[in-house]
């Protein structure tokens, strides 16, 4: 109660804009929203758009620019992330009103991040849904054990994926060529070939596994294992720990896949694909990674596709399910509109 008791009274606290004016540092970044007064420090790396964005506007009332489509276009759950930073209030805090409005809205059952998280989640029924699809931001990655020890099995990073696939893909190449006598040639067309099939690969998972959504949420079991394979990304989607799906389960769709594609195509056909589709899964994981955190891209078709990806997140979770390319949204009339303004320029 001490901590909470702590918080409040801080929140409660009231600064003058020449106090807010002396915080306009990306070490120490105060902002005014609306009357009251937020301590962003911890997030500017996190904001979805980046943190060039909102840097000119430290130290200064954002009441204008929050709602300036041309500067950034903040999504309904921006207003909800900005909240758990308030410290305090401007003057006479007149914007009370609108807070206390918020405050009584009905809430559904929510997840306490003060504690582990994997055995809550479950039990939340038919609110599972709703809520993982209001983003949320955190200072830390989500503890999902009581014991560090058994964070290995559900979270992963960019680097560690590569570690672990980068070995096999360069085995199976050697395969190919060693035993298999494949030439390099031919190797090359099969890689080719399955950086391609990777692309479908990719919007199948997305769509028709990681977004059951509705079907997943009647049973205990099913939204937990729902929320670790996706639904966590989406309740947190700046958690850097969130990306990657660890190795152990990356493993049990890659395994049926390529068994199915041998029953198919045959041994040396798949493993052919297999060099490319794998390295896919591996640039995938990459790109995905720098959408979330790369800021604003060098690249125009990075910047397009950061923009289109943040969209699924923050706007329209029911489209947009390609992550690396468009293309088969296009293919299957899932593509996500995205006004002109919404753009990162």
């Amino acid at each position: 109660s001490g901590f909470f008791g702590a918080l409040c009274a801080m929140a409660g606290r009231v600064y003058s804009l020449e106090e807010v004016k002396q915080h306009d540092k990306e070490s120490d970044a105060w902002v005014v929203f609306k009357g009251d007064v937020f301590d962003v420090t911890k997030f500017i790396k996190e904001h979805p758009g980046g943190s060039s964005i909102v840097v000119p506007h430290l130290g200064t009332d954002i009441s204008e620019a929050f709602v300036d489509d041309d500067i950034h276009v903040h999504s309904r759950s921006a207003h909800d992330i900005i909240k758990r930073y308030k410290i305090g209030e401007i003057g006479d805090g007149s914007s009370k009103k609108s807070t206390q409005i918020v405050k009584e809205e009905k809430k559904g059952k929510e997840l306490d991040f003060t504690k582990p998280i994997i055995f809550q989640v479950g039990t939340m029924g038919t609110d599972y849904i709703e809520y993982i699809h209001k983003p949320q931001a955190l200072d830390e990655p989500a503890r999902f054990f009581e014991y560090d020890f058994f964070r290995i099995l559900l979270q992963d990073t960019v680097v560690r994926g590569a570690a672990v696939w980068g070995p096999i893909i360069l085995y199976i190449a050697y395969h190919c060529l060693a035993d298999l006598k494949m030439s390099g040639s031919s190797l090359g067309y099969y890689f080719v070939a399955g950086l391609f099939v990777w692309t479908l690969i990719e919007y199948v998972l997305h769509r028709f596994i990681f977004h059951l959504d509705e079907l997943m949420q009647h049973n205990y079991w099913t939204i937990t294992l729902h929320f670790v394979l996706h639904g966590v990304h989406h309740l947190l989607p700046m958690d850097p720990m969130r990306l990657v799906l660890p190795p152990i389960f990356a493993a049990a769709f890659a395994i049926p896949i390529i068994g199915t594609l041998q029953l198919i195509l045959g041994h040396e056909t798949t493993m052919g694909l297999a060099t490319g589709g794998l390295t896919g899964y591996v640039l995938y994981d990459i790109c995905h990674y720098y959408l979330h955190h790369c800021g604003r891209p060098s690249l125009a078709y990075f910047r397009d596709l950061k923009t289109y990806h943040l969209a699924h997140h923050y706007d329209n979770y029911h489209l947009a399910y390609g992550i690396t390319n468009k293309l088969w949204d296009y293919v299957f009339f899932t593509v996500l509109p995205i006004r002109a303004t919404t753009k990162i320029s």
